[in-house]
């Protein structure tokens, strides 16, 4: 595959112009029912017209030829080469690859995050060379070996340094500072249901055609966005499309540059797809998949869980939600437990300490999102707080947890409460607020709220949705205002968007507190959407 460089524009210039696309598309939704209709879809057309162009960075490179070298090498080598590697062992094998063929090939710096049985902690290089020597002589055959050397060598080497500044540094994909970044993260941490999937994919696509499993995710959100046309119409599928091609959260991993990265997005729009159009059983199944793809998007069954709960307390049984639910736990048993046999017990109980440990508050990231950094940030000081997260801040959120749980508590109650009238779809999709409030994870993951914007966006008639659409667009707007004017201050833009998204939340949830109390038969619906049925 050629590697040459064309000049496509920066991600920088991107997300200058994602201001501007996002600030369209808060004002349109707000405007909505003010415009005649004929010109709001087109004005809809056009921002993604523009948004599409603009994500392919106005060019063709971007979707034909380039890739994520630093996502790949946890990825895709670590998924092929799982039975030798499991989840510990990526970073010894990689850099004792690397200097075998006469490296280090970037500037390494003097240590790297070794993962162990008792968590993640930092190492000298030596160290990670004799680990790798023990891997590589006690569970690598010469030949399996070979393949794992050729593999990370094409991805550090050739893509990795696609190309180079006037000093011969490799700027693209990876330089110096991402190289020491990488070794420094916290490895490959794809759940043992996704290994066990991407594991013989990997193995079938040699290294040189590594793009075309780029394309898988492209083509898992073509069909879920076609699955919300299905469902909910074109205007709903236009937003939700928007939405990925402007949010904040999907400057990476970049579509078509990475493996399987997205898939469990895909899963959660067909899951609330298939529940709007009446078919709990394989929305279950769909929502089985992207639960055991990820665990986080098990959250998602409390809007469903709270809705149920809520009818039985006024004397009704939601069978469709039943039968959901048993779609759900047949779909996750069966996945699991086939990876289980697949990749062995003691992987699955690996993997498990792996997350306790990547989500303990030592751990946390500047990256990071969630009530636990909105309750120990104070976005209000702008950018004269800490550029990044310090040791302090993350003491506090430790000491923070009985409050932020008992704060969790009782909004997700009032969630449940509020939700009992809703539509099955709408339960589902108001998932996202419990991963809000009880996780901390990397922005990239808060795409997840793209199952709101598909909700809202489906009945532009209700003055809820509107400024919910509107709010969610306008998070975007600030998100990439803030990286492209303060790139370095990331504590600014996570704090900020942290206590952003508490008051969508709190606004959302009183506002379905007060919808709900208007009698089921009577709430109003779009002329398209029918009316939600007992039982």
């Amino acid at each position: 595959m050629d590697f040459s460089f064309s000049a496509d524009v920066s991600r920088t210039v991107t997300e200058g112009y994602k201001i501007w696309l996002a600030g369209g598309a808060t004002v349109l939704a707000l405007a909505w029912i003010r415009i005649p209709r004929k010109w709001s879809v087109q004005l809809l057309v056009v921002l993604l017209a523009i948004s599409a162009m603009n994500y392919a960075r106005w060019g063709t490179e971007a979707a034909t030829r380039r890739l994520d070298a630093y996502d790949l090498l946890h990825y895709y080598v670590n998924a092929k080469y799982f039975d030798e590697l499991g989840y510990l062992d990526l970073y010894p094998a990689v850099l004792l690859v690397d200097h075998d063929n006469s490296g280090p090939f970037f500037d390494q710096g003097n240590q790297y995050l070794a993962q162990d049985e008792d968590g993640h902690h930092l190492e000298s290089i030596g160290h990670a060379l004799s680990r790798g020597e023990l891997v590589r002589r006690e569970r690598f055959t010469e030949d399996r070996w070979d393949q794992f050397e050729h593999d990370v060598l094409y991805l550090q080497r050739t893509v990795g340094c696609r190309r180079r500044n006037s000093k011969g540094r490799c700027v693209q994909e990876i330089n110096d500072r991402l190289w020491r970044q990488l070794i420094n993260d916290h490895g490959f941490n794809g759940t043992t249901a996704w290994t066990a999937i991407a594991r013989p994919i990997a193995s079938m696509v040699p290294v040189e055609s590594i793009k075309l499993l780029g394309y898988l995710d492209v083509l898992l959100l073509s069909a879920a966005i076609a699955a919300v046309v299905w469902a909910y119409g074109t205007v709903p599928a236009l937003w939700t499309a928007l939405f990925l091609l402007t949010s904040y959260s999907t400057r990476w991993p970049y579509f078509s540059w990475v493996f399987l990265r997205y898939d469990w997005v895909a899963g959660l729009l067909l899951a609330t797809a298939m529940l709007k159009r009446g078919k709990p059983l394989l929305a279950g199944l769909f929502a089985g998949w992207t639960a055991v793809l990820r665990m986080f998007p098990a959250m998602w069954m409390w809007g469903p869980l709270g809705k149920g709960l809520s009818g039985l307390v006024e004397g009704t049984v939601h069978r469709r939600l039943l039968v959901f639910a048993g779609g759900f736990l047949l779909s996750a048993t069966i996945l699991q437990g086939g990876a289980t046999l697949s990749v062995g017990a003691d992987q699955v109980e690996t993997h498990f300490h792996n997350m306790l440990d990547h989500n303990d508050p030592m751990q946390l990231s500047s990256r990071r999102i969630g009530l636990a950094l909105a309750l120990s940030s104070t976005p209000w000081r702008g950018t004269r707080v800490n550029k990044i997260i310090a040791v302090e801040q993350k003491k506090r959120i430790e000491a923070q947890k009985p409050l932020r749980y008992g704060l969790a508590a009782l909004i997700l109650v009032a969630l449940a409460w509020g939700l009992r009238r809703s539509r099955d779809d709408e339960a589902y999709a108001f998932g996202f607020f419990p991963f809000y409030l009880l996780t901390t994870a990397s922005y990239y993951y808060y795409v997840a709220r793209v199952t709101l914007i598909v909700v809202h966006a489906a009945d532009l008639h209700r003055l809820r949705n509107r400024v919910g659409l509107a709010s969610l667009f306008g998070m975007e707007l600030f998100c990439n205002w803030a990286q492209t004017v303060h790139s370095d201050h990331r504590l600014f833009l996570i704090g900020t968007l942290s206590w952003l998204i508490a008051a969508y939340i709190l606004i959302q949830v009183g506002w379905l507190l007060l919808e709900a109390r208007s009698p089921l038969e009577t709430t109003p619906q779009p002329p398209d959407v029918p009316k939600p049925q007992e039982g």
